[in-house]
């Protein structure tokens, strides 16, 4: 298979083998040898956002005692052996007494390198009830549907503020309309024994009349490149982007006039059963756009890639329509699952 089949695998919620080998290596040792094993040195989070039929907030009152009688999302530790769909679930169910049923990966959250939260969004099963006071227990106290005006009013509250983004990145995603929608994306059960970031970085910036091209890496066969989530220790995820880009094209970024775009996720990679599939791969989608105020329209007309600076990568034109359609459709504004800071 060749890059675009796997960009087209990607896009169709396929799981993409991934080589052994970084393109890019992390800053230091430490990093390269993690290895990710869940509630030992890796914290994953999975939890969801629910709304009812119009519009009301599903929150949980904490019964914890660091916080009891607070109210947040149904959010909680991912356990050890389960997959982060089963896990959402089971934190759902436990806190909030409900079955659901979710509708999409609503975001990624890499706070730092042992640090991943996934919270899907989702709507409540029919026949199933929220839990109340009588039903209390170690996990929580009650559930309830809440307006976001009432959540608001009552901050106080709230255990932590970090459910307004989380919300109001749902509520961005149902006000839009369903066929203008980003497409569904869940992640696929495929192990890992690593934080892998593969990153594929796709040239806008060029004239409307030439192709789009992706960046490849050329060492053993041509592929995405790949780096870690946890190059740096601090988990930024841009880090890992510049990170590639600078191995690609060194400073002849910044003299082409492009701007970096993150544009979210394409596709989560992740099993959690089995001794060293504990990991995860992500792949993100990367835009180079044109920078107008800095650029001409001349040089628009005659613009190309930033040049490589290492032989071991390329600029590979796009040839077939369908998936040229497709990134330019994910390369939108919120049409991809986004990474939240």
């Amino acid at each position: 298979m060749g890059v675009e089949d796997d960009l087209l695998s990607i896009l169709n919620g396929q799981a993409v083998p991934v080589r052994d080998t970084l393109d890019v290596r992390p800053e230091s040792s430490r990093e390269e040898k993690f290895v990710p094993m869940t509630k030992t040195n890796m914290c994953y989070i999975c939890g969801a956002v629910i709304f009812d039929e119009s519009g009301r907030i599903l929150l949980i009152q904490e019964a914890k005692k660091s916080c009891r009688g607070e109210w947040y999302l149904p959010i909680g530790r991912l356990e050890r052996n389960e997959t982060l769909i089963a896990g959402a679930h089971r934190e759902v169910k436990e806190e909030a007494g409900i079955d659901c049923e979710f509708t999409t990966l609503l975001s990624v959250e890499v706070q730092n390198s042992t640090w991943i939260r996934f919270v899907f969004f989702g709507t409540i099963k029919d026949g199933t009830k929220l839990k109340t006071t009588e039903e209390q227990d170690s996990e929580s106290i009650q559930a309830k549907m809440f307006t976001l005006e009432e959540i608001q009013l009552s901050r106080q509250s709230v255990r932590a503020s970090d459910i307004f983004k989380l919300i109001e990145t749902a509520q961005k995603y149902c006000q839009t309309d369903i066929s203008k929608r980003r497409p569904p994306c869940f992640p696929v059960i495929s192990p890992h024994m690593r934080l892998i970031h593969r990153i594929v970085i796709v040239d806008r910036a060029t004239s409307k009349d030439q192709p789009i091209s992706i960046l490849v890496n050329k060492d053993d066969g041509d592929h995405i490149p790949i780096t870690l989530l946890n190059y740096s220790r601090d988990g930024h995820i841009a880090a890992s982007v510049y990170a590639v880009l600078k191995d690609a094209v060194g400073s002849n970024l910044s003299s082409s006039g492009c701007s970096v775009r993150m544009c979210g996720i394409l596709g989560a990679e992740h099993k959690g059963t089995g001794e060293l599939e504990d990991g995860l791969c992500l792949t993100s989608l990367v835009s180079l756009d044109i920078a107008p105020a800095s650029v001409s329209s001349d040089s628009v007309a005659s613009a190309s890639p930033p040049a490589v600076s290492s032989a071991s990568y390329a600029w590979c034109p796009i040839t077939d329509m369908d998936l040229i359609r497709r990134i330019e459709e994910a390369a939108g504004k919120g049409k991809l699952v986004p990474f939240l800071s």
